[in-house]
């Protein structure tokens, strides 16, 4: 499902976030506080665009000095390494095919990660996690991007007519695909809501983990550092 919307997952992404996507991104690597010398994992990295944003800097903060990037989905990987080349960034990201729950690292070796709408998918998510706790140095921090629901009364009814009725159809016309922008309202309600998470990345070797929602709680930002 993955590989069959990747040459149009970015541009989806964009248009059903209406750009926002990429605020949520910047937030997530501001949270990592880096100073330019880190070692950055991004599980579930997709077409890089979590990647790449760490190795840009700005305003927040320095760059990641290296990248490395794991996923399953070979033809997402395809699409972040022409978006690497594209940018000059093949140098200091490399992308990797690999299961979350077996991630192709030695024990701390990282000492930052991030994970962006991905976690979800994954079936086991505490393995995921637990994963990212064991190839992450001590003190380590982790940033966490996830789709939630706003808790907002009005805006709640109107967010979830929106992500059942309207993302489908959207997505089924501009990529082709059926299933894909079908799943995405069924995984997002049936991840873990935001204690229950917390509590999973406790249990995986975090603490000081916050979940903090982003424009009225549609995303989630949780992060935590290795105990």
């Amino acid at each position: 499902m993955f590989d069959a919307i990747a040459p149009r997952y970015d541009l989806l992404n964009h248009v059903l976030s209406a750009g926002i996507d990429r605020r949520w991104r910047a937030r997530a690597i501001q949270a990592l506080r880096l100073t330019g010398r880190e070692t950055l994992l991004d599980v579930c990295t997709g077409t890089a665009d979590v990647a790449l944003q760490a190795c840009r800097g700005g305003p927040s903060g320095p760059p990641a000095a290296r990248v490395v990037g794991v996923d399953f989905a070979a033809a997402m990987l395809s699409v972040g390494r022409r978006k690497l080349q594209a940018a000059g960034e093949d140098h200091r990201i490399t992308l990797v095919r690999g299961d979350a729950t077996r991630l192709p690292l030695r024990d701390e070796t990282v000492d930052v990660a991030t994970i962006a709408f991905g976690i979800r998918n994954v079936e086991r998510p505490e393995f995921a996690c637990a994963e990212v706790a064991r190839v992450m140095r001590r003190g380590g921090r982790l940033a966490i991007l996830e789709f939630g629901v706003p808790r907002l009364p009005g805006l709640s009814t109107l967010y979830l007519w929106y992500f059942k009725y309207l993302l489908p159809a959207v997505g089924r016309m501009v990529s082709g695909h059926t299933a894909a922008y079908s799943y995405l309202p069924a995984s997002v309600g049936t991840f873990p809501p935001p204690h229950e998470f917390v509590t999973i990345l406790e249990q995986a070797g975090f603490s000081h983990v916050r979940a903090d929602p982003l424009t009225f709680g549609i995303v989630y930002l949780y992060t935590a550092t290795k105990r």
